[in-house]
This record gives C-alpha cells, structure tokens and sequence, in this order.
C-alpha cells in the first residue's frame, strides 16, 4: 500500500485523524490482519481549516476497501 498524498484544502477532513487512520490500516494491512471493507466507508473524520481534501481522502479508502475486497 502506497502512501497517499492528499491535498490540503481551506476546510478539509483533520489531517492527524486521517494520517493515524492509513497508518492503523498499513499496519494492520502487513500484520495479515487487513480490516473489513465495510469499515473504511464513513470513517467519521472532523472537518477542520487547513485539512485534508474531502473527495481524495473518501476517494482513497474507497480504493483500498476495493482492494481489499479483490477487485
């Protein structure tokens, strides 16, 4: 799994949540213990100034749960 890089908008998804998210998934991901899918949809992460583009990360769990679910 590839670190993402997500762009920093005005009003964004807080960017410490969504870092220690990808990495407690990478984590996970190389223990052999990957997490379900379904748990990586509406992950609940606080909008705050300066953070995350909301579209690329939403965009990027998406893309891991559909790898994870082998297509």
């Amino acid at each position: 799994m590839e670190n993402p890089f997500f762009s920093v908008r005005f009003r964004g998804y807080d960017r410490a949540q969504v870092d220690r998210a990808v990495a407690r998934i990478r984590t996970a991901t190389d223990a052999g213990a990957p997490p379900h899918p379904d748990s990586l949809t509406n992950m609940g992460f606080q909008l705050t100034l300066r953070g995350y583009d909301t579209a690329e990360v939403d965009e990027y769990f998406a893309e891991v749960a559909r790898t994870l679910r082998g297509g």
